[in-house]
């Protein structure tokens, strides 16, 4: 009997030692073990608390119940799995005791973004991009540069033209997106807030697609070159038309989604109309807009707000299943009114086309933006005459792959026509750009050097022309 007894304590003892070497959450609640025969069951626990909480209550609460696994046919309640395998362990049953699979917790780094999946509830991908650049400014003969000696002389200067931070993913379901960008060189200290450019949530509420809300800080669903991230642009920038009719980040809510085999893709929002990181609205109205694009071409995924092939310039390899054509249809309303009591406020309704073409290397884009605005003089209010504003963007592209000097690497070559008339109402003041740009992607727009040419000519009314030349030469890298 001693003898027995002794046996049964050392198997014990090492099913013990040998249940915390194995299991970390056996080590975790200690070298505890108890079993507790009642009512024909066998009450087995591993946590000294659940064991001492049973005692005074009676009441087990939630366990792990095997039918008839005790020494003599007993149902066994068990606290845990641990616990199952020491009393089995103890007795000398064989029976295997399986436990649910450990939560996903897995991170990765690919093109450009450090990616953490957390279980079944979170997703998160982390990225920073920056891009130092030069500037050499050669302007006319008659225009003297801040801070030279003489007009016409060039300027040359080293900048941070962009250092992102960006969070997006997913929390407690795929449907629930969100995004948060920093960019650091805008901090200022007249607005300390103006680095934040991004920060919203985004439901998608058919949880196909179909139709999705977009809370928040983002983009305005208007204008292909700047919903197209300045990450993934041919020239070092973007062009003259752009900062004149492109909206930019906005504060407010979207909705949006994709239709028709994911070949149509709609949005509309309301925003304040005031630009990024407001307080608030700056008066009664809000800016109005919306877009709708068609794949004529193709059929590439476009249930992303700002990425994708389609809002990629150029074409690495983006048509290798074959050629894609998109076209879009913009909507805009604008109306300033009462936002000045000394300057003029505009009241601005826009339209305007834009398409994107890619096939085999070649790549080709446009933009064209017709504008109506109604001058109100703030001090007054009086609405003055109405004037009309129109612009357009031409690009064209060619990437030749460089097989052996990168991931997948290229050298692009790029070429730039912008136009734009402010005014219907003044002759002779039209603005123009024209450039090319030569680039080389180590890993696609992930890694790249460019390189771009551009002339801005003014067409100044009595004094002919007035020219500005500039080079630029940038890097960006994404990790």
């Amino acid at each position: 009997m001693i003898r027995k007894v002794v046996r049964r304590g050392l198997s014990l003892g090492l099913a013990l030692f040998l249940a915390a070497l194995a299991a970390p959450s056996a080590r975790a609640q200690g070298m505890f073990f108890q079993e507790v025969a009642k009512d024909g069951r066998i009450y087995v626990f591993n946590d000294a608390k659940r064991a001492e909480a049973f005692e005074k209550s009676g009441e087990m609460g939630s366990g792990i119940t095997r039918l008839g696994a005790g020494p003599n046919g007993e149902t066994v309640i068990a606290d845990s799995e641990q616990a199952l395998d020491l009393f089995f362990f103890k007795h000398g049953i064989p029976q295997a005791v399986e436990r649910p699979a450990p939560p996903v917790q897995r991170i990765e780094w690919r093109d450009g973004k450090t990616r953490f999946t957390l279980g079944k509830n979170f997703y998160l991908e982390m990225s920073n991009r920056i891009q130092p650049r030069f500037t050499y400014e050669m302007p006319d003969t008659n225009v003297k540069l801040a801070n030279t000696e003489k007009a016409g002389d060039g300027k040359g200067s080293f900048r941070i033209r962009r250092a992102k931070f960006k969070l997006e993913g997913w929390f407690y379901k795929p449907e629930l997106e969100f995004e948060v960008q920093l960019n650091w060189p805008d901090a200022s200290t007249a607005q300390p807030n103006r680095f934040l450019e991004d920060a919203n949530i985004d439901w998608d509420i058919s949880k196909k697609k179909t139709f999705r809300v977009r809370f928040g800080q983002f983009k305005a669903p208007y204008g292909r070159q700047q919903l197209t991230s300045s990450g993934a642009q041919q020239f070092v920038d973007r062009a003259i038309t752009d900062e004149r009719y492109n909206p930019g980040r906005e504060t407010g809510v979207a909705l949006w989604g994709t239709l028709g085999s994911n070949k149509l893709d709609w949005r509309v929002m309301a925003s304040n109309g005031n630009g990024r990181s407001q307080s608030a609205n700056d008066n009664s109205r809000f800016l109005l807009s919306g877009r709708l694009q068609y794949q004529l071409v193709g059929n590439t995924r476009m249930n992303q707000w700002g990425s994708g092939l389609l809002l990629t310039e150029g074409d690495l390899g983006d048509s290798a299943t074959g050629a894609l054509f998109a076209i879009a249809g913009n909507f805009l309303r604008n109306d300033r009114s009462f936002v000045s009591a000394t300057a003029t406020n505009n009241n601005d309704t826009q339209y305007s086309g834009d398409y994107i073409f890619k096939y085999r290397n070649f790549s080709s884009l446009g933009e064209y933006h017709y504008r109506q605005t109604k001058p109100q003089n703030g001090a007054t209010g009086v609405v003055g005459s109405q004037f009309k504003d129109q612009g357009y963007l031409l690009q064209a592209s060619y990437a030749f792959k460089t097989n052996g000097l990168g991931l997948g690497s290229f050298v692009e070559i790029a070429s730039r026509y912008a136009r734009i008339d402010p005014t219907d109402a003044v002759a002779n003041n039209n603005r123009t750009e024209v450039g090319g740009a030569v680039s080389y992607y180590y890993n696609k727009h992930n890694l790249k050097v460019q390189a771009d040419y551009r002339q801005v000519k003014d067409e100044v009314k009595k004094a002919g022309e007035q020219k500005a030349n500039e080079f630029r030469l940038q890097t960006q890298f994404v990790f």
